[in-house]
């Protein structure tokens, strides 16, 4: 199975198949990753994508195997037989250790859809999925829920 990475800002597809699928269903997929390109602050990381919900849930950590953030993606996936398409919608929700966290990226959907880069329904898409994550972490939906899946991609 192909995995396939796709942006609009800066737009680019990339094939980034050397990730391990840990696990797979028809609800989440699963993987363990190193990042595209070499970091001095990123050792690795988890990825757990709910397929049906639009959102990836990525535990990154350091190279003391610390967590650094979860970094919630909001997505649009694609299974097509022999690959995952996954295209990120821009807005991020990055969560600290200590519970805190921010929200990125909104202004690249702006600047996007006001240069007709992006549709309205991609941008309607983004921001109904951010609603939905926010919701659940305002109703107390804990990011460590998702440890079950994860650390089948860390033991």
């Amino acid at each position: 199975m192909r995995l396939i990475r796709k942006r609009f800002y800066p737009e680019e597809e990339i094939d980034i198949s050397s990730d391990e699928i840990v696990y797979m269903d028809d609800d989440v997929l699963i993987t363990k990753w190193l990042p595209i390109k070499k970091r001095e602050d990123i050792k690795w990381g988890a990825s757990c994508v709910y397929l049906k919900k639009g959102i990836k849930i990525s535990k990154v950590f350091d190279y003391n195997d610390r967590l650094l953030y979860t970094y919630c993606d909001i997505i649009d996936t694609h299974i097509d037989n022999d690959k995952i398409v996954t295209e990120d919608l821009l807005v991020d929700v990055i969560v600290f250790p200590d519970g805190s966290y921010k929200i990125a990226d909104i202004d690249e959907l702006i600047c996007l859809r006001k240069e007709n880069k992006i549709s309205e329904e991609i941008v309607l898409m983004a921001l109904e999925r951010l609603n939905f994550l926010l919701t659940d972490l305002y109703n107390g939906f804990e990011l460590d829920k998702v440890e079950k899946y994860l650390k089948k991609g860390v033991d």
